[in-house]
């Protein structure tokens, strides 16, 4: 039987930390390239109820043909097949200047409000110098709000041109009047979008029901903020935690880089095989987590909480138990990463590669840089 020698024994061991570090630099940059999927950037998701023997790939390049769009995703639900890819451009385009037409609406409501408050204190004071200069200001503002919300409105109608047709500002038209025609051109353009996306599926594809969903650009940007924010809050809960059960900074550091390198891996390597960061993959990430915290905390409590043969041996022993957990985790993650690129199943595939390029990732940093980090904190603590 092969005995391996314990790595953590050697003289060099406080080097493995350059591996996991060059591994951290390498996933910042890749990562730069993630592509975001439809339900973080926008786009429509289309649930079809069909008879017909699908060819899911043969069926996602001719929607990506006549619809001109960008890598539709085709998969089985429980509703039937859904069909999702990003939305029109002109469409996003044009929620972006509704967006902006608003600000300045909110701008002139408030405006025209101070404007009347210091009319109304002008006539008590007249020959008051600073509420005349102050309405000058709030009637500046006002006018400035006005020309936003025709710019705004001007730049909706022109991109939404290829469905509503020549649309155009009228002079002095009131900002109400302009809130409206704007609703009303995107939900016609929005209208007509679909029922154009309808007609050309069923050219394709017979199906009788359908379900149509549509999420802006906008939306998805405040979805991605949200998961954004429980990823950090989940971070801070999580030193804290640490912290409290090795009442230590140093082992709650380790505890999280390592946490984070695993993610910063996990995406670099999507962006490098093309696998869409989406709600899907988000939720691969949340439990990319949760193994990283497991291996972590197993090495950090057997080599501070337990006293049986040296810090070295321990370590050396939560790494061969640890290696099992991953392998274990990788060879299922693997299996499934494997069906769901076969099967053309887009949910597993984005799920299964987060997590098992996540846990490749983690077997470096755990056992070559939180190892050997916990062991430098052990033996500084010893020493003092």
């Amino acid at each position: 039987m092969v005995t391996l020698p314990n790595i953590y024994k050697s003289k060099h061991a406080k080097y493995y930390v350059i591996i996991p570090l060059v591994l951290l630099v390498l996933g910042i940059i890749a990562s730069q390239h993630i592509v975001l999927d439809s339900s973080l950037a926008g786009g429509v998701s289309l649930t079809i109820q069909t008879n017909a023997s699908v060819n899911q790939q043969a069926l996602a390049s001719e929607v990506s043909s006549k619809l001109h769009v960008p890598s539709p995703s085709i998969q089985t639900s429980p509703g039937g097949l859904q069909i999702t890819f990003a939305i029109n451009e002109s469409i996003a385009s044009a929620e972006q200047d509704i967006v902006n037409l608003y600000a300045f609406s909110s701008n002139y409501s408030a405006s025209q409000l101070n404007v009347t408050t210091l009319h109304i204190a002008l006539n008590s004071s007249p020959d008051n110098a600073s509420i005349q200069s102050e309405l000058a200001v709030a009637q500046q503002e006002e006018n400035a709000s006005i020309i936003g919300m025709r710019s705004s409105l001007a730049s909706e109608l022109v991109t939404l041109r290829p469905f509503i047709g020549n649309v155009s500002v009228v002079a002095n038209e009131s900002p109400s009047a302009m809130n409206a025609k704007a609703q009303s051109a995107y939900a016609q353009a929005g209208s007509l979008y679909q029922n154009k996306t309808i007609s050309t599926l069923k050219s394709i594809i017979p199906f009788t029901t359908y379900s149509y969903q549509q999420l802006t650009p906008t939306l998805g940007s405040y979805f991605l903020g949200q998961l954004e924010y429980v990823i950090i809050i989940a971070f801070i809960i999580i030193s804290i935690v640490v912290f409290f059960i090795f009442r230590s900074p140093g082992p709650a550091f380790a505890v999280v880089f390592g946490a984070a390198n695993d993610i910063v891996v996990a995406i670099g390597a999507m962006a490098l095989f093309g696998i869409p960061l989406g709600i899907t993959s988000i939720g691969g990430i949340l439990m990319l987590i949760g193994y990283a915290i497991d291996t972590d905390l197993l090495n950090a409590v057997r080599v501070l909480k337990r006293h049986e043969g040296t810090p070295e041996d321990r370590a050396f022993a939560s790494m061969k138990t640890g290696l099992t957990m991953t392998a274990a985790a990788i060879v299922s993650f693997g299996v499934l990463f494997a069906v769901s690129l076969y099967a053309y199943v887009p949910t597993y595939y984005e799920i299964s590669g987060v997590v098992l390029f996540g846990l490749l990732g983690d077997i470096l940093t755990t056992w070559l840089f939180n190892a050997p980090l916990v062991l430098f904190f052990k033996k500084r603590r010893d020493r003092t």
